[in-house]
């Protein structure tokens, strides 16, 4: 049995992934990297620059007022069944500089 089909069975959902959709960097404005979406499952989003970004929930986001992704690897991810609705919320990133590269790892349901 193929893992879609073990997902299909356990949960009555079909998934994909979608890498990097609205963007794969971030610069000292706040902008938008995943957008309201109720079929988003999971995400997981990796800062890949030398710069702390920070994300958030809306556009205040910054460096008091967010989550802090450290530079070189720093993450966070939300899964439906921890992170509950906020998992299909708009998520916002601002960094410390410019043109910080991140990777966005989204899981939606189809």
């Amino acid at each position: 049995m193929s893992l879609a089909s073990v997902l299909q069975t356990l949960f009555g959902v079909r998934t994909r992934a979608e890498i990097n959709p609205l963007v794969s960097s971030i610069g000292t404005s706040a902008e938008l990297v995943l957008p309201n979406d109720p079929d988003r499952l999971a995400y997981t989003v990796v800062n890949l620059s030398s710069d702390i970004i920070y994300v958030g929930l809306d556009s205040s986001v910054s460096s008091s007022r967010g989550i802090r992704l450290d530079a070189n690897g720093g993450e966070c991810s939300m899964l439906f069944d921890e992170d509950f609705q906020t998992t299909g919320y708009e998520l916002w990133a601002v960094s410390a500089g410019a043109a910080s590269a991140i990777y966005v790892l989204a899981v939606k349901e189809y």
